[in-house]
């Protein structure tokens, strides 16, 4: 997500609103979406099917069927992230030496 401002433009996590400070790990996916690394670590935790279709806010891919794992925040609803975004994401995570993160994928996954 990109905040513009006089000075600028501001990267923010679409998922908490985090700013980037240009430090802290975060994957952007499509149109500048962003996930950091805590909504990533919280996403891989808590991701779970849900009634009706969504659309993921990193790949944008339009009428996922509900029943396939999604994460959203209470605060920031209209953001969802697909179970296959947080995969990829966490996998190109794991691969960054500052992220100081690691992950398996699924056994069905792999």
């Amino acid at each position: 997500m990109q905040e513009y401002q006089d000075d600028g433009v501001t990267l923010l996590c679409d998922f908490c609103h985090k700013a980037w400070d240009g430090q802290a790990a975060m994957v952007e996916g499509h149109h500048g979406s962003i996930i950091c690394l805590p909504c990533l670590k919280a996403a891989l935790a808590e991701a779970k099917p849900s009634a009706g279709k969504y659309q993921c806010t990193l790949c944008l891919r339009v009428n996922i069927p509900g029943s396939l794992p999604h994460w959203s925040t209470e605060a920031h609803p209209q953001a969802v992230a697909c179970e296959e975004c947080l995969h990829l994401s966490a996998a190109a995570m794991t691969k960054a030496p500052h992220a100081e993160f690691q992950w398996e994928p699924p056994a069905e996954n792999i």
